[in-house]
């Protein structure tokens, strides 16, 4: 029970930070993701998602069917990142490979 709660929060945690300036569309997500070809209503909805499935988490604290349904989106999203960045090389890549962890660890985390 402790050790869902801790991983719950912290995937929340990380969903948030990852969701909020695409939603916005600010910062280096959106510059990177523009100059990767996204268009902001791209953006915008895998910022939504990640939101959508930090309150997903929260609520699943609380009532589990939630916390489930919010992993399960944001396994969703974070694997496509991860196909997102194979498909792009950047795990090949040394300037890229550091970022391009960071939505593997959460896809695994979401599990």
């Amino acid at each position: 029970e402790v050790s869902a709660v801790v991983c719950s929060v912290a995937l929340a945690v990380a969903a948030m930070v990852s969701g909020v300036p695409k939603a916005l569309l600010q910062g280096m997500p959106w510059a990177f993701l523009r100059n990767r070809g996204m268009s902001a209503r791209q953006v915008r909805a895998i910022g939504a998602g990640e939101l959508i499935g930090t309150v997903g988490l929260m609520v699943g604290l609380f009532w589990r069917p939630a916390g489930v349904a919010a992993a399960a989106l944001l396994l969703i999203l974070f694997g496509g990142a991860v196909v997102f960045h194979v498909r792009h090389g950047d795990y090949g890549n040394p300037d890229m490979r550091t970022p391009a962890l960071a939505p593997l660890a959460l896809a695994v985390l979401s599990l």
